[in-house]
């Protein structure tokens, strides 16, 4: 399948996703704060202040600080740390500027709630129908997050799928990093929460620590698959 979509990429370049019919119908709103590369809150006609998680992607993670700092502090010179912080902020910046150039407001179609966080899902476009979610898997600054993407319509799910094989075959963004010095953004949460758990047990902290590395050895020698790794990894951060 990667050899096809390069090969279809090398002939036809990135395919743009197309304006959808329902853009016209999409309520605008103003853009209050750019939290993360995925995450806005804006304010809609009636005064109401929304978060909105973008849908179908997921962008490395930004610093938290709180309850995390001394976690966060602990591992400043970690690589996956340095690396996950740097695209998280990479992507805020990028998203922040598009979004302040587009006289911040954007257009949302919600898709879905997030009862647990107290937020909408939903796809994010600038006033211009530049889709916001194709221009972070685009750059490299963000990745398809496939617990969400079974709903995506078909051409844009098509449009994201190249758009990131693209930006995977162009080394852009998150993608210059070797395999040992990044992890997806749904892998290094649970990391980060483990960790966290396990501060007060350096013994156990440090066997966590060797196991990861492990993994990692394993998938730069080529012994397991990058699925394999991601499941090992599952099994060993819950």
């Amino acid at each position: 399948m990667t050899d096809l979509i390069s090969e279809i990429l090398s002939k036809v370049g990135s395919v743009a996703p197309q304006v959808p019919p329902y853009f016209d119908s999409l309520d605008t709103y103003a853009v209050k704060k750019v939290s993360d590369a995925d995450t806005i809150d804006v304010i809609d006609a009636s005064g109401e202040e929304i978060t909105v998680r973008f849908v179908y992607i997921d962008a490395p993670e930004t610093p938290k600080g709180w309850g995390y700092k001394k976690l966060e502090d602990k591992n400043q010179d970690n690589a996956l740390y340095q690396s996950q912080f740097k695209w998280g902020n990479e992507g805020k910046d990028w998203v922040k500027q598009l979004v302040e150039e587009n006289g911040n407001k954007v257009k949302l179609r919600i898709t879905d709630i997030d009862t647990r966080y107290n937020r909408r899902i939903g796809e994010v476009y600038l006033l211009d129908g530049t889709f916001l979610q194709h221009s972070l898997v685009k750059e490299g600054l963000a990745l398809i997050y496939y617990d969400y993407f079974s709903k995506c319509p078909r051409e844009m799910a098509i449009s994201l799928l190249l758009a990131e094989a693209d930006a995977e075959r162009q080394g852009k963004g998150l993608w210059q990093e070797p395999k040992s010095g990044f992890i997806e953004p749904w892998l290094f949460r649970p990391l980060k929460k483990k960790q966290k758990a396990l501060l007060g047990d350096p013994d156990a902290y440090q066997q966590l620590t060797e196991k990861i590395q492990t993994l990692f050895e394993d998938l730069e020698a080529g012994k397991i698959t990058k699925d394999q790794f991601e499941d090992k990894l599952k099994e060993t951060l819950k």
